[in-house]
């Protein structure tokens, strides 16, 4: 291994010292945007067999760590947790999506695009016990592929839904990476292993941006926000979600 991969993965290897399992993301609109973008049959979620019906999203609320979440069962590697701290937002148990609490979260574009064909939500309030066992504890990253432009990066890969770790200093890169979705089968019982696709971004590219649109020349645009999209635009170009993610810790 050449000197300049191996410290690669060792800067990468710091970003994730603190992995346990848990992802916070910062706010909630990005987590409900993840959660409308994890219901497209192409997404992290349907592909591991949880994406649900297609005219009802469930969206947890654990009212003793007082998060909202998303569970993603990884097969033989656990499970990940996604979550955003906050108080209960809604006090009924079903919610149409003409719910006008949505707008207060979402452009008006975005929720044409996200609800198309999604006729209500549940709020369901339950406390998931499976990250209490310690043995979900050992669920580490492991790096698959280490791309070295973003161009590259989101050619191959195709995320729709890409994380970014945002660097603490500015001479340090952000870390975007995204899940490959079929666990590695771990060679010991107490060791699960899931593998991520990662890239180093040094010129930040992403801060502050909540979509990358690949074009059907491979060219990619950063947006903050979907306005005005055609349905020729949908058809020619593919747009990733991005989450940036606030931390690993532990909520409960």
């Amino acid at each position: 291994m050449s000197d300049n991969l191996n410290k690669k993965i060792m800067l990468i290897e710091t970003y994730f010292k603190d992995f346990s399992t848990f992802i916070e993301l910062k706010n909630f609109r990005d987590f409900l945007l993840f959660t409308l973008n994890s219901q497209a049959s192409a997404n992290i979620l349907a592909q591991l067999g949880i994406g649900g019906s297609k005219d009802i999203i469930n969206i947890p609320y654990n009212p003793i760590s007082e998060i909202y979440y998303q569970k993603i069962s990884l097969i033989s590697s656990g499970s990940l947790i996604l979550y955003i701290k906050s108080k209960s937002l809604f006090d009924e148990f079903v919610i149409k999506k003409e719910n006008p609490q949505f707008k207060e979260y979402l452009s008006s574009n975005e929720m044409e695009l996200a609800f198309r064909g999604k006729e209500k939500f549940l709020i369901p309030k339950v406390c998931d016990c499976s990250n209490l066992e310690k043995e979900n504890e050992s669920l580490i990253l492991k790096i698959d592929d280490l791309y070295y432009d973003l161009e590259s990066f989101m050619a191959v890969v195709e995320p729709n839904i890409l994380f970014v770790l945002d660097s603490k200093k500015q001479s340090d890169p952000d870390l975007l990476f995204a899940f490959n979705l079929m666990p590695e089968m771990p060679g010991r019982s107490d060791k699960n292993i899931l593998k991520i696709d990662v890239y180093l971004d040094p010129e930040h590219k992403t801060k502050d941006i909540n979509y990358i649109k690949k074009k059907e020349d491979f060219n990619l645009i950063f947006l903050k926000n979907i306005k005005d999209i055609s349905h020729s635009d949908i058809f020619k170009s593919a747009f990733s979600l991005v989450l940036h993610i606030k931390s690993f810790d532990r909520p409960y």
